[in-house]
């Protein structure tokens, strides 16, 4: 092991100067830096407890925004002429007999808590006279709303009775658990925020807007583990986001700055301006002091290891110059010397060496008349090796690519079929095997071309040459599809090749209209090459009517009319040589209309097994992969429907009946509940419940969707299929058939009965 510190260091030498040297500049680095972590320590501090005073001001602009639109959102409802006309009628609903009203109210009522910004859990509307409630269930007395339905024993009835005797028009109740005791069996409803509206004029009625008070404290507080609490304008606690944390009095806040330092946490107020209410945020101490410790930790180590590096280089440097020195004075020592003669300096190897440097002048003036002799000599042999030297430069840079030079991209996209793996072969060698040969190919026509792998799956080649050169590129690629057609069985490839680009800094728009143009691909078994030219991704939509067929063959449940819809459209995407990415946008579409289907069966939470990858599709070469993909991707969603279908009751069994077999007459919600010997309220409660449509909602629907099969015959006039399906008046279906559609019987008929464009 070669020594690391000369054997000796003398006072005097070149090592001890240059590294006496080096330690004094490490030193002062080292005291800079340790100075100014101190100084950014407290600056950190300050900054993160600026971030928690700027996050309680979002916070609590968040809960103000959300209390005033809440209230404005409930009393739009008074700009509303039939909403203050069903007011009227439930307020003394028995006497009024206005049972009729409640789907309205209730219609009305669906717009707010529907919202998901809203974050509406329920709007109650209380009634004093006949003591009774409208929500988004229906309605009940108000004895079992607030002991069964919105059981709190914060909240009994009595408590609700109360409100009404009280001046107030807006008031935010203190959040409590609500639970649901029905049939012996108790259900949470959450941890909810009750907000107290009363419209003007009425005294014998208000509403109750249950807010989700969890999720509005995940909605509109940054850090999810901070203690938060909000307080009213009398220190009574209105929400707190656990309960195992005292309460500051609202004197103690009030006489406070806007953050405080208070135990173990950090407290943070702030009194919003709408409400009055005082939102307090609380903040672990040892949160922020254990950023700061892994800030010191981290700057100590930092310091340390810059320190230790530093003087270890120096050590290495100082040794580095020091060695060769030490090795030239020794060769002049081997000489006998007259140490008498050296001039004393502040380093003694450099006295050594001006000294020897001296006697090589004398020598050097008795030996110029020998050089000169010799000069033409000299001369030529110096110009041979530098001739020879700058030759072998030149071979050097042959070598090498010059990027200068105008160059053109190739992409090759590799597909494994199953078959290769079948031959129990690893798909990464065979990519390494395919980037050898198509580099070897290259070679022989193009010097300049460099071949590597990007992805598991593609292999780019860069080719160098001259314009007129690399028009023939074609050709070796031409050549290369001869021989990947042999192999076809195993995989394919499709291969674009990029336009002329003069330089390197073209490398990036090179490659981006390559992978646009590999979109290109078609669903063929075969080698594909994307040609030369511009060319622009079409993204693949569905149609209005594609949408709404899909829908009725989903909705039925038949296995058989939902595959056939899927072999229409693959046919179809096949007679117009659709590419492979128009087909996996099919796919996505398809994944998104069984949500939307399911949303409307309430069945969107009960899907069953594992969804067929999406990542697959990119690698599909023929039709029948896709049909067996979306094959398998809607088999379960149909036996999800069919059990849905075969778990309907008798009462609802016998509406769907007989709505479609009496399409064409006048069917209302009465006349369904006087057959069935029900109460239009409660059949129209327990249809939405089985359904999850309203009995108008589902009547209209399966209306429109008759009409459009019946505008399909160009012979029968608007007039006609309106009163086939149950709309004596024309202009009101025609209303409702844009309404459901978004466009006229006389415009869908136009779209989509055309021979031309159904051919």
């Amino acid at each position: 092991m070669p020594e690391f510190i000369p054997r000796s260091i003398k006072p005097r030498s070149l090592f001890s100067k240059m590294l006496t040297g080096f330690l004094a500049v490490i030193v002062l680095l080292v005291a800079f830096n340790f100075i100014t972590s101190i100084y950014l320590k407290n600056k950190i501090h300050d900054e993160i407890v600026k971030y928690n005073e700027l996050s309680i001001t979002h916070t609590v602009e968040g809960y103000e925004n959300h209390f005033r639109l809440s209230k404005n959102m409930v009393l739009g409802l008074n700009q509303n002429d039939r909403w203050l006309m069903n007011l009227n009628i439930l307020r003394n609903v028995k006497q009024n007999n206005g049972y009729a009203s409640v789907e309205d109210v209730r219609a009305e009522l669906k717009t707010l808590y529907a919202n998901p910004f809203l974050q509406f859990e329920n709007i109650i509307v209380y009634f004093k006279n006949d003591a009774f409630v409208v929500e988004k269930d229906g309605t009940s007395s108000a004895q079992d709303m607030f002991g069964k339905y919105y059981y709190s024993p914060r909240y009994p009835l009595s408590f609700w009775n109360g409100k009404f005797d009280e001046r107030v028009g807006f008031s935010v109740l203190p959040a409590a658990e609500f639970t649901e005791k029905s049939a012996g069996i108790e259900m949470h409803k959450g941890y909810l925020l009750p907000v107290l509206i009363k419209q003007q004029p009425y005294n014998d009625m208000y509403l109750i807007v249950m807010l989700d008070a969890q999720k509005l404290f995940q909605i509109h507080n940054i850090s999810k583990d901070q203690r938060f609490y909000i307080l009213d304008p009398e220190g009574n606690p209105i929400y707190t986001s656990a309960s195992d944390f005292k309460i500051e009095p609202l004197s103690a806040i009030e006489a406070s700055e806007s953050s405080v330092l208070k135990g173990n946490y950090y407290t943070f107020y702030k009194k919003g301006q709408e409400t009055g209410f005082t939102y307090v945020s609380m903040v672990p101490a040892e949160k922020i002091s254990l950023q700061l410790v892994r800030l010191n930790m981290i700057l100590i180590v930092l310091l340390v290891l810059a320190a230790m590096i530093s003087i270890i280089a120096s050590v290495l440097f100082s040794r580095s110059l020091h060695t060769p020195l030490r090795k030239i004075i020794e060769s002049f020592q081997s000489s006998p010397d007259d140490d008498s003669l050296l001039k004393q300096g502040p380093i003694r190897e450099y006295d050594l060496i001006r000294h020897t440097m001296h006697r090589m002048m004398k020598t050097n003036q008795d030996i110029a008349q020998d050089l000169a002799q010799k000069t033409s000599i000299l001369r030529k042999y110096a110009l041979s090796n530098r001739l020879k030297h700058i030759h072998m430069n030149l071979a050097d840079m042959r070598e090498m690519a010059d990027t200068s030079m105008p160059f053109r991209i190739v992409l090759f996209d590799i597909h494994f079929k199953e078959q290769y793996a079948e031959l129990d072969m690893d798909h990464e060698k065979g990519t390494y095997y395919i980037r050898e040969y198509i580099d070897s190919v290259l070679l022989q026509t193009y010097q300049h071309a460099v071949t590597f792998q990007l992805e598991r799956n593609l292999v780019l080649s860069i080719v160098f040459a001259e314009d007129s050169e690399l028009s023939g590129i074609m050709k070796p690629i031409g050549y290369l599809k001869q021989m990947f057609d042999i192999e076809r069985d195993l995989y394919l490839v499709t291969m674009a090749a990029s336009s002329v680009y003069p330089a390197s800094s073209e490398f990036t728009s090179a490659y981006e209209e390559l992978t646009e143009r590999l979109k290109q691909r078609r669903l063929v078994n075969e080698t594909q090459i994307m040609e030369d030219g511009p060319w622009k991704a079409e993204r693949f939509h569905f149609t209005v009517s594609m949408e709404e067929e899909f829908h009725t063959r989903l909705m039925s449940g038949h296995e058989k009319g939902m595959y056939d819809w899927i072999d229409k459209q693959l046919d179809q995407m096949g007679k117009k040589a659709a590419p492979v990415e128009h087909y996996s946008q099919l796919a996505r579409e398809v994944e998104q209309q069984i949500d939307k289907s399911l949303q409307k069966l309430n069945l969107n939470g009960q899907r069953s097994g594992t969804a067929p990858p999406f990542a697959k599709l990119q690698s599909f070469y023929c039709r029948e992969q896709f049909r067996d993909w979306l094959v398998q991707l809607l088999e379960p969603v149909i036996r999800l429907i069919q059990n849905k279908t075969e778990d309907q009751d008798p009462i609802t069994r016998f509406v769907i009946d007989y709505l479609d077999s009496h399409l064409h007459e006048d069917i209302t919600l009465d006349l369904m509940a006087d057959k069935l010997n029900i109460t239009p309220g409660y059949l129209s409660t327990y249809f939405k419940e089985k359904t999850g449509m309203n009995f108008s909602d589902y009547l209209n629907d399966i209306r429109i969707q008759r009409a459009k099969q019946l505008l399909q015959n160009v012979e029968l006039k608007i007039q006609e299929v309106a009163a086939n399906v149950g709309y004596q008046n024309a202009n009101s279906f025609i209303r409702m058939f844009k309404r459901y559609s978004g466009i006229t019987p006389g415009e869908y008929r136009k779209k989509y009965a055309s021979p031309l464009l159904a051919e």
